[in-house]
């Protein structure tokens, strides 16, 4: 996953967790213990790997992961 999410680096996505949660934001980057970084407004989130479900690209709305 970690290559996956670097590919798409920069890019706006909509990441679904596995229990429902939605977050929006720019693919920042990606932790090596496990997770990635994404930045909405001026907030920072970190969500581990093993809670994503989906990863969507909101330019062309097309599922990556």
């Amino acid at each position: 996953m970690h290559n996956l999410v670097m590919r798409h680096r920069g890019q706006a996505v909509e990441v679904i967790e596995r229990n429902g949660r939605v977050h929006r934001g720019i693919i920042e980057g990606v932790d090596p213990r496990g997770g990635m970084f994404i930045r909405s407004g001026f907030r920072r989130r970190f969500i581990p790997f093993f809670l994503i479900a989906a990863i969507f690209l909101l330019s062309r709305r097309r599922r990556i992961f």
